[in-house]
């Protein structure tokens, strides 16, 4: 059996320089060389390749990933399949920084002649742990503002790499948020695709609570969840996380699904202003349990904190400073 490890094992893989993509003909090529490869695939919809938009939208790489875009219907239709096809729209939380330019970026692909079904959205940090990067009151605004343009256009828009923002970006109109397997799965970077080093410890088994909208440590939720039972999300996956017991590593990740899936469905409905709403209760809610845990004077990691609150809160609102809301 032929195991692909790495992207270079595909068959359609091969490195180029950026000057190359500035060809239309280079960028038809490999658009069909990767979406031939999937669509031999049991796949329910197929997602185009692009590049990263590494700093501005003012450059050639966002010339190259809208040409990237615009192709991407014209090759699918030449291939036949009937199936969805999802154009990769790749962006650097750098270049969600400029209110101005984002805006002319949205108007040039929601203005599509041979438009995709929707988009593959990703938004890129500097490395796996940047958090702090995506959690980024301008970063959070925009990347809502996109789900709710293209959603507003009548694009499907599935939120890749989006973990704990996957319900803020339901409520925004987003379709879809993702959630991988691992912790190196939560943020988008390119760094995640390099040669991994070789040892180091495994990471520190978590609880994703709903309630905080963050995850705590198992030694801290297993300190806290007598004073605090609201902790606890009350869903069966909480079966996994017995007192004094580590769950099985594989049972992690599905306890962090369970919950953010239910908080998309608490968040998201027709009425965005109304799944704001929900939104900012469900943060007055985080920050009041917050103050609990301060109360009881047990210290929390650095990752289990609130700083998250501040800048979803404020993203929210620089959110809905869109004339369209």
């Amino acid at each position: 059996m032929w195991v692909m490890t790495s992207l270079e094992d595909y068959p359609y893989f091969t490195a180029c320089r950026r000057s190359q993509l500035e060809s239309s003909t280079q960028i038809a090529e490999r658009l069909k060389r990767v979406m031939e490869f999937q669509a031999s695939l049991p796949l329910s919809g197929i997602i185009a390749p692009n590049i990263v938009v590494s700093r501005s939208f003012d450059s050639v790489e966002a010339v190259v990933a809208k040409n990237f875009i615009r192709q991407t219907r014209v090759i699918w239709d030449a291939i036949g399949d009937a199936r969805p096809v999802y154009a990769t729209l790749a962006l650097s939380h750098q270049t969600l920084l400029d209110r101005a330019e984002l805006e002319s970026f949205l108007n040039d692909i929601t203005l599509l002649d041979n438009p995709p079904n929707g988009f593959y959205l990703l938004i890129a940090a500097s490395s796996s742990e940047a958090r702090t990067e995506i959690f980024n009151a301008d970063v959070v605004a925009a990347w809502m503002a996109f789900n709710y343009s293209l959603k507003l256009s009548g694009y499907t828009v599935i939120n890749g790499y989006a973990d704990r923002l996957a319900p803020f970006l339901g409520a925004a109109g987003g379709d879809v948020g993702c959630a991988g397997w691992f912790n190196t799965l939560r943020t988008f970077s390119l760094e995640r695709f390099a040669p991994a080093a070789t040892g180091g410890r495994l990471p520190v088994q978590r609880y994703l609570s709903a309630r905080l909208l963050n995850r705590l440590t198992f030694i801290e939720l297993n300190a806290l969840r007598n004073m605090l039972p609201n902790l606890l999300n009350s869903l069966p996956h909480d079966a996994d996380y017995p007192p004094d017991e580590e769950p099985p590593r594989n049972r992690e990740v599905l306890q962090s699904w369970e919950t953010l899936v239910q908080l998309g469905q608490r968040f998201a409905g027709e009425d965005v202003a109304a799944n704001l709403q929900h939104c900012e209760g469900s943060l007055n809610a985080a920050e009041e349990l917050y103050a609990q845990i301060a109360a009881t004077g047990y210290p929390l990691d650095a990752k289990s904190n609130s700083d998250h609150i501040a800048a979803l809160r404020e993203g929210i609102e620089l959110f809905k400073e869109i004339p369209e809301l």
